[in-house]
């Protein structure tokens, strides 16, 4: 069973997935239904979108009155041919919605009307017929800037690459004022270019077709590399975030996969013009050149052919045929057998971007994995979890020894141990129990170290006890040797000294070596005028300044007193640092037993709060003054070399190290957290390995099967163009 608050973490994990993926269900949902909803209402003109502006007074007037006029020329066109009769003829006029004006950027395509005894001309942009002022054929451009409008019959194209519908009315109300104006159209053109090519309908590529168009799946794939690094960085990042990361992460991959495999739209299929005329080779100067794809013609169209088509073009050149063609003018099939949807499916162009993008990501999160993560203690865990672990709990050294405890078991201790000395202090980390880490614990050890205790200590405190008692004025032992001279100091504002030997004795038993304490040595002798420090230790042991009473002024007194404090302090820093490197002793047998949280101690919270000494606030040991550094030291060896601790979580890692002790780490986090960062790791390794390798192996073979692609289609036209040559011969 979890702990409750893996399940709180747990739930919350799968209540924020569930939101998420049901927000973007609910995102795309009403996409599809906007996109649904624009193609109903948009439907006559599915090459644009939203409108982009509405028309105005003098574009709706100018419009109406061409309209006008084209209805007049409709209905002159209808009494030539018909005769003086009352017929009804198809109106053309502006309707509630005509006032949105669509602009596109799309290429223009003419095509002779199916009844080509007149040369008319009809064209389309993105298979929708549209209405043209015949006076702008010219302007006509490869990819053109119109502004269209919806009419009742067809739209209307007012405005082509700058020049405007209402523009093209105004120059000609002068030219006749009272009557309609009379619009010249161009002279028909050359019939040789246009009376050998015929629309025989219109139609939407294949999916073999479309499937020859370089796929946007890298983008897929983009969003599903992202997810695998979000993974790793769940993996190594802190556990008040990590619900977070695995959440984007999830959804990122729910939304890459969704996206890579989804079925494609049909609205990103083009459309297609089924087109039968006699291609023709246009040379230079009338001359033929065989080695281009660029000068064939269908009529008026320019034709672009496949590179791999060029050997076999030529056999359909003069004669009557079929061509379908996009809006681009590239050809998709031609005569019998070139044909791009038969290729698509005899030679399918496979796609290997994807396979590049998602091979790249899986070999980074690989290296990240092996570079920031060590991947033995991850699998070994990985394997002991899945196996099923142990629950063990022990109170003494002895329990723990006959458990055989396993990696990946939880491990529950609690007893009384020493809390480690570290050799190296960690910047990182803040050490509250200074010098002691109480997250590394020896249990069931032997040859411990023992309190720290220091002959100097007990002697520098001997002099500042003397020191701080006869330069007070308010002791009584001056007083009691000489009532009278005491009074007359007191008077004087001086300090009497009664016992000047002690002060020279203590200072001689913490400065034995000639060199130390010069200063304060240099300053008793002036006190005593006396030359040599050996001599007035003599004197002082034998009692011969016993009687002697030095009188101190205030400002000696002061400096006396400032120079036995800093020699004091001095030797209460050295001291401190020797006996707590005295106490770095690496004790033998039993367990070391260390947690891998660097901030969780294993020491009891009743033990931590009486530690946690109120006249001491600083963090550290070291932070403190000279003398509590030496009392907090002796306070902290007194409870933390034999301390009651508790420690509780799975085992990461066992090992003997040295002195004949066995290490066990304990990783302290949650199971549910514990399971996600080790096991997880290595199903992340795992799956990127295997994400590598597949993808790998697609690379190669698709790159190896398009290599050699359009030779087997040039091989399979070779066969089919020979065949029918054969079959001709037969024929003839």
């Amino acid at each position: 069973m979890y702990p409750s608050n893996d399940i709180s973490i747990f739930a919350i994990l799968l209540l924020i997935i569930f939101v998420a993926l049901s927000g973007v269900g609910l995102y795309q949902y009403v996409i599809h239904w906007r996109a649904k909803k624009n193609q109903s209402q948009t439907s006559s003109l599915p090459f644009v979108h939203n409108s982009t502006r509405k028309l105005s007074t003098d574009e709706t007037m100018a419009i109406s009155e061409y309209l006008e006029y084209l209805e007049y020329l409709e209905y002159l066109e209808k009494v030539r041919k018909e005769g003086n009769k009352s017929g009804s003829f198809q109106k053309s006029a502006l309707m509630p919605y005509s006032d949105n004006v669509y602009s596109s950027n799309s290429p223009i395509m003419s095509l002779p009307s199916p009844d080509d005894k007149e040369n008319i001309k009809r064209y389309y942009i993105d298979g929708i017929e549209v209405y043209l002022e015949p006076e702008w054929i010219d302007y006509i451009e490869n990819i053109n800037q119109v502004d269209i409008i919806k009419t009742q019959t067809i739209p209307l194209v007012i405005s082509l690459n700058g020049h405007k519908l209402t523009d093209f009315i105004q120059s000609k109300h002068p030219s006749d004022v009272t009557t309609t104006p009379q619009l010249k159209h161009p002279a028909p053109k050359d019939k040789e270019n246009s009376d050998n090519v015929e629309l025989i309908r219109l139609r939407k590529e294949t999916m073999a077709e479309y499937n020859l168009k370089p796929k946007k799946k890298v983008y897929e794939s983009l969003i599903i590399s992202l997810s695998y690094i979000i993974l790793f960085f769940s993996l190594i990042t802190s556990t008040e975030i990590l619900p977070w990361l695995i959440a984007l992460a999830v959804l990122l991959l729910g939304i890459g996969i969704w996206r890579m495999f989804r079925s494609e739209l049909k609205q990103t299929q083009y459309n297609i013009h089924c087109l039968r005329g006699i291609p023709k080779r246009w040379g230079l100067f009338g001359e033929s050149d065989n080695g281009q794809l660029t000068n064939i013609s269908i009529g008026a169209i320019d034709l672009i052919y496949p590179p791999h088509w060029q050997p076999y073009v030529g056999y359909d050149l003069d004669h009557k045929t079929n061509i379908d063609i996009y809006l681009n003018r590239y050809v998709v099939k031609q005569g019998k057998f070139l044909s791009l949807h038969n290729e698509s499916v005899n030679f399918p162009l496979l796609h290997w971007g994807k396979n590049l993008v998602l091979a790249l990501s899986s070999l980074l999160v690989i290296i990240l994995l092996l570079t920031s993560i060590p991947m033995k203690r991850p699998l070994e865990l990985s394997l002991a979890l899945l196996d099923g672990s142990t629950n063990i709990s022990v109170t003494s050294p002895e329990q723990l020894k006959a458990s055989q405890v396993e990696i990946g078991d939880h491990l529950t201790v609690q007893g009384s141990g020493m809390c480690s000395i570290p050799a190296i202090y960690r910047s990182d980390i803040i050490y509250p129990f200074m010098p002691f880490d109480c997250t590394e614990m020896y249990w069931g050890a032997d040859n411990l170290p023992s309190l720290p205790s220091s002959e100097v200590i007990d002697n520098a405190i001997a002099l500042l006890d003397s020191i701080n008692y006869q330069l007070n004025p308010l002791n009584n032992q001056a007083i009691k040797n000489n009532p009278d001279l005491a009074r007359t100091a007191e008077r004087a504002g001086m300090t009497v000294v009664p016992d000047f030997s002690d002060i020279v004795l203590k200072t001689e038993n913490l400065c034995k070596d000639s060199g130390d304490c010069r200063r304060l040595k240099g300053s008793l002798l002036i006190l005593s005028n006396k030359k040599d420090w050996d001599e007035l230790v003599e004197k002082s042991q034998v009692h011969s300044l016993k009687d002697t009473d030095v009188f101190l002024r205030p400002v000696a007194a002061d400096t006396l007193r400032s120079q036995v404090n800093s020699i004091v302090s001095s030797f209460f820093y050295s001291q401190t640092h020797q006996a707590a490197q005295a106490l770095y002793n690496k004790p033998k047998g039993g367990f070391y037993i260390r947690n891998d949280d660097d901030e969780k101690q294993m020491v009891d919270g009743d033990e931590i709060k009486e530690l946690t000494h109120p006249s001491i606030p600083l963090d550290t040991l070291y932070d403190n003054t000279a003398i509590k550094q030496w009392i907090e030291l002796q306070r902290l060896s007194n409870k933390l070399l034999n301390t009651h601790f508790s420690a509780s979580g799975i085992v990461i890692e066992i090992q003997p190290i040295e002195n004949g002790t066995i290490k066990i780490s304990l990783h302290s986090e949650s199971s549910l957290v514990s399971f996600w960062r080790y096991v997880g790791s290595t199903l992340l390794f795992i799956i990127m390995s295997l994400s590598l390798i597949y993808n790998i192996a697609l690379l190669i073979i698709r790159l190896r099967k398009n290599s050699r692609r359009t030779e087997k289609i040039q091989g399979y036209y070779n066969r089919c163009f020979a065949k029918d040559f054969r079959h001709s011969v037969q024929q003839n």
